[in-house]
């Protein structure tokens, strides 16, 4: 009897299932990978609204409030908060005191 030479159909079939259980596992990863890096750029553009809330840019689709609390010498406590449509949020606080020499 010749000896054959290549993979048997049981060898060629179990290769394939983990070939595809593979390939399946690689695309979810590739697919969280992805929505963090969006959930990750999201809220740093919340950052820089909050911080742009400060001067008075109002960003569309986008809720956000400022208030002013006193505090001493004649300084003032801003608070800036905004919310993204789909729900990320930043807060930030600014002591803003007069300049000194004025």
């Amino acid at each position: 009897m010749r000896q054959q030479q290549g993979f048997s159909l049981p060898e060629t079939l179990v290769a394939l299932a983990l070939f595809a259980s593979s390939l399946v596992a690689m695309m979810h990863y590739q697919t969280a990978l992805a929505k963090g890096f969006q959930l990750q750029a999201e809220q740093k553009e919340a950052w820089r609204y909050a911080w742009q809330r400060f001067e008075g840019y109002q960003p569309p689709r986008w809720q956000s409030s400022l208030t002013q609390q006193p505090a001493s010498s004649g300084c003032q406590l801003l608070t800036s908060s905004v919310v993204s449509p789909l729900g990320r949020e930043a807060k930030l606080t600014l002591l803003r005191c007069p300049e000194a020499g004025k």
